[in-house]
């Protein structure tokens, strides 16, 4: 029994397929991981250096060069990036490509950093992770004229808030200083007890350490015995003893010293600051702390951002924008008994996270906003998919409608919500996220989808319409046309198999995208050989036992003028245009040449420009601001300040968030270095539905506007795409060094020129 066979003569089971498939596939959509791109595999380790205390050159000679010489060792270890700040640094070991076993390479990495011995005392053990990639998914900015310990104290409860939400992804501070414990000890009192401060500094870590005192042997078990140390408290600091007479007179700290908790003593200055679209005046700026939430592992992007946008809407008592889901749940406590309805009822995370923002007992030192929430491209990809669904299956129903019968057309259509159903059972069970890229994959199969439908469902019809018995002419028409179907679905599949076989961070990248074309196009070859005949076979059994009904009568009248007019007057003049280009053959296969060869002399004249993977305008951009090292940080801030007046200034600018004294690496979410010299400024622009200009054009017209600055080192814009690595878009030096720059690109681009 052939498979069109089977589904013709058992209708049930094809059935509860069918309604198997859809109902998976919306359960499918709604649960399926959102995120920017695939989870890329780690091909690097990252090692963090702490030296505290260590200026960068310390961090260099003592820790840095010896490990970067046990790494030129590591076999699998084929690039190293260093980056050194105050009290440490870090470095990026990234593995040849051909490295299959990552954590292996990591280990080997390790045990050659642990075979190092001539390391400074005073460094603190070097550590050595799996670097996994962290994409960022929303900003949290506190920002306000409250003292700093108020606006650290409320920071930090926005994320111990936002941590107890299920799913949240992983939240960094930025524009907040740690405590440190500050002894300052009086040199009169060392004099007058005739102490050093050596001896001061020894006879506190002595009290500090934690001392093991070896085991007893006891009759049920050996107990360890270990010594603590004094708590890291300053009280308890003051109490340390530092020296004790014979007469029982003890000297501690507190007599010798001014002990207190107080701040790092760091260079850092946060600010950020909101503008209304198109205003010429913008609000100025307010010292702020941040927090950014970054997707880790399996969370949901989409997910996270839904969640901290309404914790922030609650705590700014915004009110609350229910959706679908949100009235659902409401109607079902409705129904619950009244001894439960004192409790919790059903709430969906956003609801969840609103109330929990809005529950927050003590009020926020200044105002809270998001910013930067990257999780919108997510959002408005599939927007496009879904718009690209619902307008696809209307406008192939119409053009089936037009030139074909109208059960194909409805037949067709419904297989199409079948096939991409189906689609999205298959990735959930295969563990396929719905990512920028697969939802790319959707939104390019929509159109593939239909095609082995309208061959089978028309050619069933062709059969029926010359008399053939409904269900024989349903089983044998698919029968007829199996093979061209299979083989034109399996074309389409090999077409994009290659893309699977890429190697490296590309390939996981893009390897999900053939998989889900593979998918859609394999369901959408089910549904066309064992649902569709099963559906127009029927079809045409119960339209065949009612008779011709009215709407029938004015849906044959309609076919029969439609047929006329294309075979009486389209097809005609095609045969005509056909017979004159049979007639002058030679002159049509050399005009037929002449455009392959224009196609050719495009594309090898450079004419048509070759991109791998474009840059698409993007709303948040980042300037990378760096000094001279040495620059104090008042210079820096007011180099700051002039790009944020010039940002300010644009009318597409929504936000501007800057950081004095630090940068970030925000694609990967680590320290890209500290100091009064660097400074990093968030621009965040309107969606680009609600602006004239691009994202590349504002910076070029903040960097007019900027002007060239004469002790400038590098000024670097880059936009964050949504995805791994941001572009780079421009370089801003000083006049001297941007002749240079340009000298250079000149001639690279007359070699690249000579190269094509």
């Amino acid at each position: 029994m052939s498979l069109p066979q089977f589904g013709v003569t058992h209708p049930v089971p094809v059935n509860l397929l069918m309604m198997g498939a859809i109902i998976g596939g919306t359960v499918a959509g709604l649960t399926l991981t959102k995120e920017f791109f695939p989870e890329i595999t780690p091909e690097s380790a990252q090692i963090t250096l702490p030296y505290p205390g260590a200026t960068p050159e310390e961090v260099e000679e003592g820790l840095a060069i010896k490990v970067e010489d046990a790494l030129a060792d590591v076999d699998e270890v084929d690039r190293i990036t260093t980056t050194l700040a105050e009290g440490g640094g870090g470095i990026i070991a990234e593995f040849d490509s051909d490295v299959r076993d990552i954590r292996k390479a990591v280990d080997e990495v390790e045990r050659s950093i642990d075979a190092l011995r001539d390391l400074p005392e005073e460094a603190e053990e070097i550590q050595v992770t799996e670097f996994e990639a962290r994409l960022p998914v929303i900003m949290v900015s506190l920002f306000g004229d409250a003292d700093e310990e108020a606006m650290k104290v409320a920071i930090r409860r926005i994320r111990d808030d936002l941590r107890t939400l299920p799913g949240m992804g992983e939240i960094l501070f930025s524009g907040v200083r740690d405590y440190e414990i500050r002894i300052d000890v009086s040199a009169d009192a060392l004099l007058e007890h005739s102490l050093s401060l050596p001896q001061v500094s020894a006879a506190i870590r002595g009290w500090m350490a934690d001392v093991p005192g070896g085991s007893v042997r006891t009759g049920v078990g050996d107990v360890r015995v270990r010594t603590t140390g004094v708590p890291e408290r300053a009280e308890a600091i003051r109490q340390i003893v530092i020296k004790a007479t014979p007469d029982g007179q003890a000297l501690r700290v507190g007599s010798i010293a001014d002990v207190r908790e107080y701040y790092v003593d760091e260079q850092l200055i946060t600010r950020f600051g909101r503008f209304n679209d198109g205003d010429d005046e913008a609000d100025e700026s307010k010292p702020a702390v941040s927090l950014t939430v970054f997707k880790t592992g399996e969370q949901d992007a989409v997910e996270i951002a839904e969640m901290v946008r309404d914790y922030v809407a609650g705590r700014r008592g915004d009110s609350f924008n229910p959706r679908w889901s949100d009235r659902l749940f409401g109607v079902l406590n409705a129904f619950r008994p009244e001894d439960d309805k004192a409790k919790p009822g059903l709430r969906t995370l956003r609801r969840q996270a609103y109330e929990l923002g809005l529950s927050a007992p003590e009020p926020l030192p200044g105002d809270v906003s998001t910013h930067s929430d990257l999780a919108r491209f997510i959002e408005g990809r599939l927007d496009l998919l879904m718009r690209n669904a619902r307008w696809g299956a209307m406008l192939v129903f119409l053009t089936l409608m037009v030139f074909l019968n109208w059960r194909v057309a409805f037949w067709v259509g419904v297989g199409l919500v079948i096939a991409v159903s189906g689609s999205l059972v298959v990735m959930s069970v295969m563990g396929i996220t719905l990512n920028l890229l697969t939802m790319f994959g959707l939104i390019v199969v929509l159109g593939l989808l239909v095609d082995d439908a309208i061959v089978v469902a028309e050619n069933v019809q062709a059969r029926h319409d010359r008399n053939e018995p409904a269900l024989l002419a349903a089983t044998k028409g698919t029968e007829q046309v199996l093979w061209p179907v299979v083989a034109t679905i399996l074309t389409s599949i090999v077409a994009f198999m290659p893309l699977r076989f890429i190697e490296g961070q590309i390939g996981d990248l893009i390897g999900a995208l053939p998989v889900v074309v593979a998918c859609a196009l394999a369901f959408s070859l089910v549904e066309a050989l064992l649902i569709l005949p099963s559906h127009m076979g029927h079809s045409l059994l119960h339209r065949d036992k009612a008779g011709e009904g009215r709407f029938t009568s004015i849906l044959h009248r309609y076919e029969r003028w439609r047929d006329r007019l294309i075979l009486g007057k389209v097809v005609s003049a095609y045969a005509r245009l056909m017979v004159v280009l049979l007639r002058f053959r030679y002159v049509t296969v050399a005009a037929g040449f002449g455009v392959l060869l224009m196609a050719a002399g495009l594309v090898a004249g450079g004419r048509l420009e070759f991109t791998f993977l474009p840059t698409s305008d993007s709303e948040t951009i980042i300037a990378d601001l760096r000094m001279p090292i040495g620059t104090s940080i008042e210079r820096t801030d007011e180099i700051s300040r002039r790009i944020e007046a010039a940002a300010a200034n644009q009318p597409e600018t929504k936000s501007v968030g800057t950081v004095i004294g630090y940068q970030a690496d925000i694609e990967r979410g680590t320290t890209a270095g500290r100091g009064g010299h660097l400074a990093q400024l968030y621009i965040e622009l309107n969606p680009v539905e609600k602006r004239d200009r691009e994202s590349s054009q504002v910076i070029d017209s903040i960097r007019a506007e900027v002007g060239v600055i004469n002790d400038l080192e590098r000024l670097r814009f880059s936009e964050i795409q949504g995805g791994p690595g941001g572009a780079s878009i421009t370089i801003v030096v000083n006049g001297e060094q941007q002749e240079q720059i340009e000298a250079v690109v000149g001639t690279i681009k007359a070699k690249l020129a000579e190269f094509a």
